[in-house]
């Protein structure tokens, strides 16, 4: 059978060598655990490698629940943001009101507040903040996917390999690394319109150069212009358009047979000109002004820039393996919020986030097929951080500032977090195995936050220093009766660092110093199959999720700070189904019952025992089909469609009024469906797709702010309305 080495990565327009060519693989399923070659008529395995422990495996062989995003997947979704993929995860969901400012949301793990509970990679390098004090859990990244093998996500705690913050789970965005093979090259282009909007396009190129036999060079680039769709009477029309720009150049080497290093660069810059906020009225969830307008007196633009810097060397022993990763990155953001309904009288916030940190992770593991695999770590991190905060008073005819400097607030803080682990495969018999592993971290933490401003009669300094340590552990036995299919039970325990809050020596006793660590330990037993040719894939999982010591952020009189409350669970199924009837057409399901609820009162957040958890749908799924066929010699002709579901949740905890009184109930969300679809032919070296997202042009609320309007409205953020576009792409 001819070898075909060539498929165009979904999203990317880009090349992956030794895999099969346009046209000649059914769509994967978003979360399948294996694809079907039918290229020239016959079928064969195109196994999914995955990385999620830390050494590259068959992903029905890992002992836990992981959902693969594949390449074409996003090539067919033509995703352009988290939000176009993610939340077709089983129990995956994105809270987000504007470009940049997103939160990851698995298996209902949140409580709102500013520390993030899903981890978060790309290749190796750990991104964002470990900290709560730099809002690491509303920052998470929202990175075109273009040039990406794949995205692994893997639900529950995974304290054991990647640590902090992976209380919920880790999203791992995994590039393609260069290939010294051929040259490759690839570019993209594509318009969409907005109903209630305007028109946006893309642009996105591709290359991989070999530099010998032993060398390549990997450069991608891309330009997105993202159309809006709000109005606002004071504003303007369209005032939440934006642009997304950024690149990534990877290099790789292999300077002798057992010496491999890869060192890349990636940068993205993302310009929101305001959010997707609707005014809504604050009982019935309706409009006030338009179905997608809102008013406000400062427009509210967003600009956040990454910039990821990685030098990864791997080194072959022969019995062992050693790896080591070193890692440095920046986060700048500068954003507006019009804080009017909060202050009372016509104001803006300005906001600023800097962040530095760098990472250094050392592995040591074992090859060959021993009885027992291991995997030996040391891991270091330090970060610096500077939050910062400027009200300004505004005259509500302009826009523009009367009162410059009405409060400043600056928030420095640095982290530092020493971890070792471990972690081993035993081979206790041919069809039995048990995993397990430890890991054991420290931290130091010291804040500082300066405060002044007009309206203040002098300004103060204060700071507060903290450290914490904790012991995570894994332990995973499965039972594999065939090479197809895969039982197993988990108990996985996570983490999120505690950390200093900044307080004046006269403030109240009751008002805490710092804030302690929290933990989960998640209960998992799940089911991974599929036949012997692939024409059916299921997996299913059962899971049962203790959150104790949960962060809050919370008001105390006049001081906001980070606390620790009592406890909450999540418990669930979740499963995915795929069936390949023959090589022409792909079915896939998957779909989540997540019951995430408090065990006891959190009254400083304003929650109680049995309130559900933030932006958590109990009913989650999506359902889809695939279909390609030859439409002559030359021309393959694709198709695909798409629906999901989105049960309804409830919104953000409200903490208690000033007077002490309690606030506003949480807000149920309505659920609500989405139906996507694509089709397009592939003649040669170019592809011509159309493609529909929210065909029906359904409204469904993801996010309530904190800050309503100056009338009492609230802004809520609704799904995009519908959106068609065309896209053309070349290769060569």
């Amino acid at each position: 059978m001819k070898q075909h080495v060539a498929l165009w990565l979904a999203g990317t327009g880009a090349l992956a060598l030794a895999s099969p060519a346009w046209g000649q693989v059914p769509a994967t399923p978003p979360t399948g655990s294996s694809e079907v070659d039918a290229a020239n008529g016959d079928t064969a395995t195109q196994e999914i490698i995955v990385t999620a422990q830390k050494r590259s495996e068959r992903l029905i062989d890992v002992p836990q629940s992981v959902s693969v995003v594949s390449a074409e997947t996003l090539q067919n979704q033509h995703a352009q943001r988290l939000s176009d993929y993610l939340t077709r995860i089983p129990s995956a969901n994105i809270v987000e009101s504007q470009p940049g400012s997103s939160r990851i949301v698995l298996r209902g793990i949140n409580t709102g507040g500013v520390g993030a509970t899903v981890a978060t990679y790309i290749d190796e390098t750990p991104f964002g903040s470990a900290t709560a004090l730099a809002n690491g859990g509303v920052l998470a990244p929202d990175l075109d996917p273009f040039d990406l093998e794949r995205v692994e996500v893997l639900r529950g705690p995974q304290g054991t390999l990647y640590g902090a913050n992976s209380l919920g789970g880790l999203v791992k965005f995994v590039t393609v690394t260069p290939n010294p093979g051929a040259f490759d090259a690839a570019g993209e282009i594509s318009i969409e319109n907005v109903a209630h909007g305007e028109t946006g396009y893309l642009g996105r190129l591709a290359a991989n150069v070999p530099l010998g036999s032993d060398a390549a060079v990997r450069a991608t680039g891309f330009y997105r212009s993202d159309p809006g769709y709000i109005d606002d009477p004071l504003q303007g029309s369209d005032v939440n358009d934006g642009k997304t720009y950024g690149g990534r150049i990877s290099f790789m080497a292999r300077p002798a047979p057992a010496l491999r290093i890869r060192a890349s660069a990636l940068m993205q810059n993302i310009r929101s000109n305001g959010t997707n906020g609707v005014d809504v009225d604050p009982v019935t969830l309706k409009p006030t002004i338009g179905k997608y307008d809102h008013e406000r007196f400062v427009r509210e633009p967003n600009d956040i820039d990454y910039r990821l810097y990685n030098a990864t060397v791997d080194y072959d022993f022969g019995p062992v393996s050693l790896v080591s990763a070193t890692s440095y990155g920046t986060l700048k953001q500068a954003g507006v919020i019009d804080g009017s309904g909060a202050l009372g009288a016509p104001a803006g916030l300005d906001q600023g986030m800097r962040q530095k940190r760098f990472t250094q992770e050392v592995r040591l593991a074992s090859n060959g097929p021993d009885a027992i695999e291991w995997t030996l770590g040391g891991f270091y991190t330090r970060e610096k951080n500077l939050l910062s905060q400027n009200v300004f008073l505004v005259d509500p005819l302009t826009g523009d500032s009367v009162l410059d400097g009405a409060l400043v607030v600056a928030l420095p803080s640095r982290y530092r977090e020493y971890a070792g682990f471990a972690n081993a495969t035993w081979h206790i018999a041919p069809k039995f195995d048990l995993t397990a592993g430890g890991r054991y971290s420290h931290n130091r933490q010291s804040s500082e936050q300066d405060t002044s401003g007009l309206l203040l009669p002098a300004a103060t300094h204060v700071s507060g220093k903290s450290s914490d340590s904790v012991f995570t552990y894994s332990i995973a036995p499965q039972y594999k009766p065939n090479r197809n299919t895969t039982v197993y039970a988990r108990v996985a325990k996570g983490y999120r660092p505690g950390g200093p809050n900044a307080l004046s020596p006269d403030a109240p006793d009751a008002v805490p110093r710092q804030f302690g660590p929290d933990t989960t330990i998640n209960y998992e037993v799940g089911l991974k199959t599929q036949t012997a040719d692939r024409l059916l894939s299921l997996e299913l999982t059962a899971f049962l999720t203790n959150w104790k010591d949960i962060q809050l952020l919370v008001q105390l009189g006049q001081f906001g700070v980070n606390t620790n409350g009592d406890g909450a669970r999540s418990k669930g199924v979740e499963f995915t189904l795929g069936l390949n009837p023959n090589r022409f057409l792909s079915l896939y399901a998957n779909g989540s019952y997540v019951d995430a609820y408090l065990t006891d009162d959190a009254v400083l957040a304003g929650g109680l025992k049995g309130d559900q958890l933030p932006y958590s749908p109990k009913w989650q799924g999506t359902i889809g089909a695939e279909y390609e066929h030859p439409l002559s010699g030359s021309v393959n002709g694709r198709a695909g469609i798409s629906w999901h579901y989105t049960g309804s949740r409830f919104s953000d905890f409200n903490p208690p009024l000033p007077s002490g009184a309690p606030g506003p109930l949480q807000h149920k969300l309505d659920s609500f469906s989405q139906i996507d679809a694509h089709a397009g032919v592939e003649m040669g070296r170019f592809r011509i797709d159309a493609f529909v997202r929210n065909l029906t042009g359904a409204r469904g609320i993801v996010n309530i702010g904190p800050f309503g309007a100056f009338n009492g409205d609230l802004p809520a953020a609704f799904i995009m309305p519908r959106t068609f576009g065309l896209s053309l792409g070349a290769r060569y």
